[in-house]
């Protein structure tokens, strides 16, 4: 099928082989990094985090094993309906690198449903961090259940009480 070359202007007119392909592949990074925001690329940064819903659904049916392995996953070992809908809620996987190695803090900042502008954090220390590292948070359970789902969020690395990273979504004011 070919574009109707009248659609395009003149400097953006799709060319068959390599433009194309290479203009396809702009696009999608675009698109891919639109959602995030992202300070601190000095000598500790945030590289990427890693959010995932865990709601009340029928079985996942993607196609894709890995989607239906994550969600496996965090419902491992829930035998009983009770046990299943205390996993429900958001997970974080924070993925961060530091050259300094100093001890640092990793927090997430977040907002929910029902609570509006009621800004919830969680915090985790970190003694001895490595080169590259991940830090997991969960709101799930009965925070979930009675504050509702993550709406906007942001995550910082602090070192001596100074934030020396942040990463936060789209929505984070």
């Amino acid at each position: 099928m070919q574009a109707d070359e009248s659609y395009f202007p003149q400097r953006i007119r799709m060319r068959p082989g390599i433009s194309r392909l290479f203009y396809l592949i702009a696009l999608c990074g675009i698109f891919a990094f639109a959602g995030c925001a992202t300070t601190g690329s000095g000598p500790v940064a945030i590289t990427k985090v890693n959010p995932y819903h865990l709601q009340a659904s029928s079985e996942l049916n993607s196609g894709d094993p890995m989607l239906e392995f994550e969600h496996r996953r965090y419902l491992l070992g829930a035998i009983e309906h009770a046990e299943v809908e205390e996993r429900y809620g958001n997970y974080f996987s924070i993925f961060w690198k530091t050259e300094t190695k100093a001890p640092a803090t990793v927090r997430l900042e977040f907002r929910q449903g029902k609570t509006g502008n009621e800004v919830h954090s969680l915090e985790e220390f970190v003694a001895k961090p490595g080169r590259t590292n991940v830090t997991k948070f969960q709101v799930a359970g009965p925070d979930y259940r009675d504050s509702g789902k993550v709406t906007q969020w942001k995550a910082s690395v602090i070192e001596n009480g100074t934030v020396v990273a942040e990463y936060k979504s789209y929505l984070w004011q």
